[in-house]
């Protein structure tokens, strides 16, 4: 029987991604980080410093998020295809480890950014969409499962997890008890990918919500726990 694959990643590259990785060393658990090094969407220092991501390296897998943060589809193809290839080198510069797992800024590709994405010597690339329990025909476009965070756009989603039951359905909208049930009704050769946000977990004041989950998945039989790239294997 194939076994479960569990997964996490966390994306942005701030500071505050040094207490998840805390957390996911406390419970055994695995994970990808995705650094955008220079993320225009922050100040400099709340980002996460040469020496903080060459310090998670050595735990957890470091995956690429473009240099400075930039929706790609809304950018040239020259600039997009700078952003994805520099982000790679720096960061094989500085961890002195092979990049192998990317993540698309805000969620935001297309057939040609997922191509330059997989041109540029990547072997895993994942996307937001969530609910997502198994591998995609294209490694390119991986899919998430849960995202540490309450997504209204889900409803319907959720609704059917719910078997449409009203109840079942608003307590699901939580999304630690989301979490927790998608993955009680796993099965053999699915893959669970939780996901989020080291800043809006603590914007929303949900790090214990997020423990734990983590606590809640953590050291299962016959579950195997890995990094991003793994899942390319």
């Amino acid at each position: 029987m194939k076994k479960i694959r569990v997964t996490t990643s966390w994306d942005d590259g701030l500071l505050l991604d040094r207490k998840i990785a805390d957390l996911l060393l406390k419970f055994g658990l695995k994970g990808t980080f995705y650094v955008s090094p220079n993320n225009r969407e922050f100040p400099k220092n709340k980002l996460l410093t040469r020496t903080d991501i060459v310090s998670l390296s050595k735990n957890f897998e470091i995956g690429a998020h473009t240099l400075t943060h930039p929706a790609l589809t809304e950018i040239n193809a020259d600039e997009a295809k700078k952003e994805i290839i520099k982000s790679k080198r720096y960061l094989e510069k500085i961890t002195k480890k092979n990049i192998k797992s990317f993540c698309y800024p805000k969620g935001k590709y297309n057939p040609d950014i997922r191509d330059m994405v997989s041109d540029s010597g990547f072997i895993y690339a994942r996307t937001v969409k969530r609910f997502g329990f198994k591998l995609p025909n294209n490694l390119f476009e991986s899919e998430t499962s849960i995202d540490c965070y309450k997504h209204y756009q889900d409803v319907v989603k959720i609704f059917n997890f719910s078997h449409w039951k009203f109840g079942e359905f608003w307590e699901n909208m939580d999304w630690e008890i989301l979490a927790k049930r998608t993955f009680n009704r796993l099965s053999g050769g699915d893959v669970y990918h939780l996901w989020g946000h080291s800043w809006i977990i603590d914007k929303n004041n949900e790090w214990e919500k997020l423990e734990r989950v983590l606590s809640y998945i953590s050291r299962r039989n016959n579950i195997i726990y890995c990094e991003n790239k793994d899942l390319a294997k």
